[in-house]
């Protein structure tokens, strides 16, 4: 009897585990980004701001912006669409080699399509890395999970 007792116990503490890591495995699979319209900037700056930032001390600007929420604005210097329709806004002055270039999010992709070169935007975005200019080919830093900010 008392065998048969522990061994229900520990069948029991081994099923209520079980269940407890299948939940957790299912809801971390099924977890979801939140989307950037619903996310408070962290920052809000130009692109010549954030550029500068980073051209005048990387280590404090990677400290400050990287893994970050922005909301960077300024002119959309290029538009750039992969071969599966995913869009990039490239944000910088037309005479700078420098830019930020802000990945949109799928969801976003019908109001990039309506966007012109030259015109003002506001875009929020997770930066994720900063790419210095080592040949004189201009700095690039980017920003992933991008939306339009009105």
């Amino acid at each position: 009897m008392f065998r048969s007792k522990n061994f229900m116990i520990v069948l029991v503490a081994v099923l209520v585990l079980g269940a407890a890591g299948g939940y957790y495995a299912y809801s971390e699979y099924n977890r979801r980004n939140p989307e950037m319209a619903d996310v408070k900037a962290a920052f809000s700056l130009s692109n010549t701001e954030v550029l500068q930032a980073f051209e005048t001390d990387l280590t404090k600007a990677n400290q400050q912006y990287l893994e970050k929420v922005l909301e960077i604005g300024g002119p959309i210097k290029a538009l750039e669409q992969d071969d599966k329709g995913f869009y990039t806004v490239v944000l910088g002055a037309e005479e700078s080699m420098s830019a930020v270039r802000c990945v949109i999010d799928s969801l976003y992709t019908q109001q990039v399509a309506t966007l012109k070169t030259g015109s003002m935007v506001r875009v929020r975005g997770l930066c994720v890395q900063y790419s210095a200019d080592d040949m004189g080919l201009g700095s690039d830093l980017i920003l992933n999970r991008c939306c339009l900010i009105k």
